[in-house]
């Protein structure tokens, strides 16, 4: 009986045209939408929101909308897996650290030639902590991943450095090393940061999540999403409900998922349709 009643009332979700306009967006790679009659407003995520911590990673989240409180719902976390904008913002913190640790190491290189002291920090660049990561790090954004990959030449070359002006100081060649380094700081090195810069900023630009609010016709609710790709017409042809593909339990728990679209260009999988209508959630998030 739940099952038909669900059936129902999702099916009324398409007009008397057969068709149903949706805005879609990514979680991971798979594609989402939300049909445009239960959106009520749409705006970046800049506003500063009411957290209830529960401990370092939890908390629930709370904003306003026409001077009433809502809960914020993460869909990422909903769907159990990380944000892509929490992703972003934890390789961004990185870029900003690993960017100060290569700014006090040619401080340090520069005071090591000046008063003879041991040099005690990377020379070799795939063993400072940047250059570590860098080795691992895979960037899903085209644009971020041919900065990193730019990184290659200067940062190897700064770091192959040392071993290069530690020896001139050594052959009594202190300031012919101290003019080479100088040299290499306003040439290679400032191409470096130049680097850290343009990573940075491409990670701000494409790192602009989004709030839906939805009216679920018992509540509304705030939806974070990374971004918004489109915004689509289906047919009601297009649409297949879920119970139709899949009996998967693991799937109950979400219960506003109804089904899939089936998209018009042959190379692209279905798209999953939510029906916020269907979200049994009766508080606001725990956001990990």
């Amino acid at each position: 009986m739940e099952t038909a009643i669900e059936t129902q009332e999702l099916t009324s979700l398409f007009d008397s045209n057969t068709s149903l306009e949706v805005i879609t967006f990514y979680v991971g790679k798979t594609q989402y939408a939300t049909p445009v009659s239960e959106v009520r407003y749409i705006e970046q995520d800049k506003r500063n929101t009411t957290r209830i911590e529960v401990d370092k990673k939890v908390g629930a989240e709370v904003t306003s909308y026409q001077g009433k409180p809502v809960p914020i719902y993460d869909l990422a976390n909903l769907m159990g897996c990380e944000a892509e904008y929490e992703a972003n913002l934890e390789v961004l913190q990185i870029l900003k650290d690993r960017e100060k640790e290569h700014l006090s190491w040619m401080d340090s290189l520069e005071s090591c030639l000046k008063d003879d002291s041991d040099f005690s920090l990377a020379k070799d660049p795939n063993l400072c902590a940047f250059g570590k990561w860098l080795l691992e790090f895979e960037a899903d954004d085209e644009i971020l991943a041919d900065i990193l990959e730019d990184f290659e030449t200067p940062h190897k070359k700064i770091h192959t450095l040392a071993s290069e002006l530690l020896a001139m100081r050594d052959n009594d060649q202190r300031a012919e090393s101290l003019v080479v380094l100088e040299a290499e700081r306003t040439k290679t090195f400032a191409k470096l940061m130049a680097l850290f810069a343009a990573a940075q900023d491409r990670l701000e630009n494409i790192t602009r999540p989004i709030l839906l609010y939805i009216d679920t016709g018992k509540k509304m609710i705030a939806v974070r999403l990374n971004a918004i790709s489109d915004i689509v017409t289906y047919s009601q042809a297009d649409y297949t409900t879920q119970a139709e593909v899949d009996d998967n339990p693991q799937l109950n728990s979400l219960n506003f998922f109804s089904g899939y679209l089936e998209n018009n260009d042959s190379e692209l999988p279905p798209c999953v349709l939510l029906d916020w209508r269907l979200f049994s959630g009766n508080s606001p998030q725990l956001v990990q």
